[in-house]
């Protein structure tokens, strides 16, 4: 874990592509809510999180990429916000990838400690 908001994102997306849910667990809010990208729904609270992507994504591998015009805001504060864009595939392998835009909002107890995701909101730009 990182006190800085830019290597949390990175770390937290890095974990994300890799399929690494669990260690991504660590990196989580225990109140996150996470907007799912193909769906109105949403998936509330670390443990409910955890086990949609171990169950309902691990097979399938999603991954965020090529990131652009990515802005963080709050950094010296204890709510930090990532916006911008990027490039969603449903699964690993999709020849085509989605077009999204996103806005990752983090927390923190104080300006010392680690960053944690409290709220993951992507939503298509078609």
């Amino acid at each position: 874990m990182s006190n800085d908001l830019s290597q949390t994102f990175k770390h937290a997306t890095d974990l994300f592509n890799r399929g690494s849910y669990d260690e991504l667990g660590a990196l989580l809010h225990i109140d996150a809510i996470l907007k799912r990208v193909d769906d109105p729904g949403s998936v509330v609270g670390i443990g409910n999180i955890i086990a949609y992507l171990n169950t309902q994504q691990k097979s399938q591998m999603p991954q965020i990429r090529d990131f652009e015009d990515v802005a963080y805001m709050g950094q010296d504060g204890t709510h930090g916000i990532v916006t911008g864009r990027a490039k969603y595939k449903d699964k690993q392998n999709d020849y085509g990838a989605i077009p999204i835009q996103f806005a990752f909002i983090f927390t923190r107890d104080g300006t010392g400690e680690d960053w944690r995701m409290i709220n993951a909101f992507a939503v298509p730009m078609r």
